[in-house]
């Protein structure tokens, strides 16, 4: 092995591919070519001397090689990165820091009052918001890039070396702007949402799995007009101007559909309920910065189960 031509690039690409098992959406995570991705790909195994893929028609996977040798760059990344951390923290060492991956549902809600409340009584604390898939998220955690992911647990072949602690259940919901034609049917069937553009989680995310098994779960396919988007102020825009219909997490819509910017379509959904909550990882302490992030969440958590309680006996 010519240790000379190794580049952080080509664990960082080897590392990407293992997580998606796809060169395409390798490539897509990092924001290079598809071709990009196989040449670095073909480089590091010039460098080593072994086959580190083999393609197949809906992916790649792993020879033992590359298995062994993505284990050890992900530990080398991670303490890399830590390396880079520390150092750069050196000059401001009296500052916490933190740096957390939210998927939609947490971004658009819990994250901002845990993050509030934490501010009020942690001031030298500074947060780094990520967004991503949860698949990227994930390896981003791995790499020590972030402290700790929030949303909906990741897939179980994603997990290892990972550790999740729920915080709460919650379903999938098909949303519309005030003024619906299906806002105003009154037991309407699902055959309905074929009439409109659905707007649904990009492929290969898990919320988009669950989507795909609802729908075929009750004999319906896919409607032709479809649009694939996780950003949720596209989706707001989107159906602000347009009769689309938005297969959203309940935590990334609850805030808009209570100031009445959005209304819930009559639509059972409780079958998309999935556990929510925070993913670390394994065997690790969180830092300082993290640790309170984390009890702020569970304190925001608990004020709003008591709010809950307080209505309910009101």
């Amino acid at each position: 092995m010519n240790f000379a031509r190794l580049k952080l690039r080509h664990l960082q690409c080897l590392v990407m591919v293992a997580q998606e098992r796809n060169l395409v959406r390798a490539a897509k995570a990092l924001a290079l070519t598809q071709p990009a991705v196989s040449k670095t790909v073909a480089e590091l195994e010039d460098i080593v001397g072994r086959q580190l893929l083999v393609r197949r028609r809906r992916g790649v996977e792993l020879t033992p090689a590359a298995e062994v040798l993505v284990r050890h760059a992900v530990v080398a990344l991670r303490g890399l990165r830590d390396g880079l951390s520390l150092a750069l923290d050196q000059p401001e060492a009296d500052q916490l820091r933190v740096a957390v991956g939210a998927l939609p549902n947490i971004a658009a809600n819990l994250l901002p009052a845990a993050v509030a409340l934490l501010q009020s009584d942690t001031p030298a604390l500074r947060v780094r918001v990520v967004s991503g898939t949860n698949a990227q998220l994930m390896t981003q955690l791995r790499q020590g890039e972030i402290d700790l992911v929030l949303g909906r647990i990741a897939q179980a072949s994603a997990m290892a070396d990972l550790a999740f602690e729920l915080l709460y259940s919650e379903p999938l919901l098909l949303v519309a702007r005030p003024g619906h034609p299906v806002a105003a049917l009154r037991r309407p069937a699902l055959d309905a949402l074929s009439a409109y553009p659905l707007l649904v989680p990009v492929s290969g995310t898990l919320i988009r799995h669950t989507v795909d098994a609802f729908l075929l779960g009750h004999g319906m396919a896919p409607p032709r007009s479809l649009i694939e988007a996780t950003d949720t102020s596209f989706a707001l825009g989107l159906l602000r101007c347009s009769d689309a219909i938005w297969f959203a997490p309940q935590g990334a819509v609850e805030g808009f559909l209570a100031a009445g910017e959005l209304v819930r379509l009559p639509i059972d959904t409780a079958s998309t309920e999935g556990p929510v909550g925070m993913t670390m990882r394994r065997g690790s302490e969180p830092g300082e910065g993290a640790r309170r992030l984390i009890e702020a969440i569970r304190a925001v958590l608990s004020q709003r189960a008591d709010a809950q309680i307080s209505r309910a006996l009101a």
